[in-house]
């Protein structure tokens, strides 16, 4: 790809974003680019046209050099999103939480792999972000499978204002696998604002994003009359909810879901997937994070992943992800990226034997509280069949909170 500016032009639009906060047009926190156009505008002439730009909170070089327009990406800047540029034409998505785009940017690997298509992802974060676990888990996993994603990190040596002798006692770069590269600079300006303190008298008020809008959880919600009650009875009547679930699991499959999560093999998630092909099944490791972003990254290329977590607990070490990305995307988007993951989340039984209490609480209610999307807790064969219908409708996430069955 062709760097679509020069680097003056990058400095003259990133000095005009901060004269705008000197005089208080940008009542919003934002983080400017600068000091390492000469390093960007190299790598870029690797990027093709089609490839996948994941981008952090400091975005706006990544976005201009790969194509965005500077009149509308400065006209979001002035709306609020300096930290949540997407572009689903450009196949660009950015992140303001920290190490929240590498499992995703290895979902989208994974999905382009399982297509043979030409196409790369690259995802660039701060060495603030390489301290993450989650940059971890991601980085091994894109290793292991040889995936098509390059993550690079643009080291400042500044954790918002944290050198890396202060964050770890030592300056020294971690060796990581050769699907990371790194680049240094010296930033122009500081991690937040642009360093000059003229901005507290801001001239307008903030717009106010709102949370998204909560969906029903109510299976009763979807039936107009008691006769579609009755129907949803008579769909698993002859059914044990455990044959209710396995049936909708392989409905699911024949329309070409993927199943991501410990034990989908193995353990087959409680015998529900044992009939469906292991292609479908994607075994991982123990890192919920990763499992939640790589289902978000490949519903980017039209898969339908569900996510499996054998017990309730588990899922809370998927809660970054999940509330901080899946389940808002489509707000801070603005509609261009929807991720319609289904999660079954299992709750853990007291038979045949007691998992203890960190492996048996019912956390519906939790969750309903917390995510936006439908949380369903069907109570019969019926109604399970109903909601994984419902989810496979969906165009966005959807949890479905099945029992423990035997």
């Amino acid at each position: 790809m062709i760097p679509k500016m020069n680097k003056q032009e990058l400095i003259d639009f990133e000095t005009r974003i901060a004269d705008l906060f000197d005089d208080g047009e940008l009542p919003y926190l934002i983080h400017l680019s600068g000091g390492n156009e000469d390093q960007l505008l190299d790598i870029f002439k690797e990027i093709n046209e089609g490839d996948y730009i994941f981008s952090t909170h400091r975005s706006h070089y990544h976005y201009l050099l790969c194509g965005g327009s500077p009149v509308d990406l400065e006209k979001k800047i002035c709306e609020g999103k300096s930290m949540f540029i997407f572009n689903r034409k450009l196949n660009f998505f950015s992140s303001s939480i920290v190490a929240a785009t590498p499992a995703i940017a290895a979902g989208v690997a994974w999905a382009l792999e399982r297509k043979d298509s030409d196409k790369k992802v690259w995802c660039f974060v701060g060495d603030g972000a390489e301290d993450e676990g989650h940059f971890y888990e991601a980085v091994r996993y894109v290793d292991g499978w040889a995936l098509p994603c390059t993550f690079i990190i643009e080291d400042n040596d500044r954790s918002v204002n944290a050198t890396k002798r202060e964050r770890h006692n030592m300056p020294i770069t971690f060796p990581w696998p050769p699907c990371v590269r790194r680049y240094h600079y010296k930033p122009t300006y500081p991690h937040g604002g642009n360093g000059r303190g003229k901005w507290i008298k801001f001239v307008k008020d903030a717009k106010i994003i709102d949370r998204p809008e909560k969906h029903s959880s109510s299976l009763i919600d979807h039936f107009n009359r008691k006769t579609d009650l009755e129907a949803v009875e008579y769909l698993g009547q002859n059914l044990t909810y455990f044959e209710a679930s396995k049936q909708s699991m392989e409905k699911l499959a024949s329309n070409g879901a993927i199943f991501i999560g410990y034990n989908v093999r193995h353990s087959s998630a409680y015998n529900t997937l044992k009939d469906i092909p292991e292609e479908q099944r994607l075994e991982m490791p123990v890192a919920e994070n990763l499992m939640a972003g790589l289902a978000m990254g490949m519903t980017m290329e039209n898969f339908r992943p569900v996510l499996f977590f054998e017990r309730h607990e588990f899922v809370l070490n998927a809660m970054d992800a999940i509330i901080n990305t899946m389940d808002i995307a489509e707000v801070v988007s603005d509609g261009e990226y929807i991720m319609p993951v289904i999660i079954k989340a299992v709750a853990g039984g007291e038979k045949p034997f007691y998992g203890g209490i960190t492996h048996t609480t019912d956390m519906t209610n939790i969750f309903r509280e917390v995510f936006s999307f439908s949380v369903y807790e069907p109570k019969t064969s019926g109604q399970l069949i109903r909601a994984y219908d419902l989810a496979q409708e969906s165009k966005t996430p959807v949890m479905i909170c099945e029992k423990k069955y035997y």
